[in-house]
């Protein structure tokens, strides 16, 4: 959808590129600037590789509200952009007492009330933050054991962002997500 609500094509066939029309490689690496979704055929992706276009198109749409919209920003509207997060129960907390602001974090109620009242305080780190765990806390969600394990092996600081998410049980996209 675009920022007007209008519909341009399904999540189906959304594919993430970057700024030159590349298709993105299926990974934890965070969206960055130029990045877009355009309209294309997922034939000869895998299974992990369509989740990872989908997760994107999810986390596109999320990042486009908080960053570009946020003033027409509703909880309805906030509601119904993070739904996947929701059903798999990512980002259920805001804790913002830690010791440095790396120790602090936003839920998905918290990142909202600060996005639409930053109190003139710049929220880009918090924004980014939220974006960036939660689109790879999706993504444990919704791909393989083995793609998992790519994620934790390719984190650039070690980390194995399914354990860090709490992933027990995965919550796949359903057929007509």
């Amino acid at each position: 959808m675009n920022l007007d609500g209008e519909e341009l094509f399904s999540v189906s066939e959304a594919i993430a590129t970057n700024s030159v029309g590349e298709t993105l490689q299926a990974g934890g690496t965070p969206a960055f600037d130029g990045d877009e979704l355009v309209n294309g055929p997922q034939t000869g992706m895998t299974e992990d590789e369509k989740a990872f276009h989908r997760v994107m198109a999810i986390m596109f749409g999320i990042r486009n509200q908080l960053m570009y919209n946020v003033e027409a920003l509703d909880t309805q509207t906030w509601e119904s952009y993070t739904a996947p997060l929701t059903e798999r129960k990512i980002k259920e907390t805001t804790f913002t007492n830690g010791a440095t602001p790396r120790d602090n974090y936003y839920g998905r109620d918290g990142i909202l009330e600060l996005a639409t009242n930053p109190n003139g305080r710049d929220i880009h780190h918090d924004v980014m933050k939220f974006l960036e765990e939660s689109g790879l806390y999706l993504l444990c969600h919704v791909t393989s054991d083995e793609f998992a394990e790519k994620l934790a092996a390719n984190h650039p600081e070690g980390h194995d962002p399914c354990r860090d998410a709490g992933v027990v049980s995965k919550v796949p996209f359903a057929e007509t997500d």
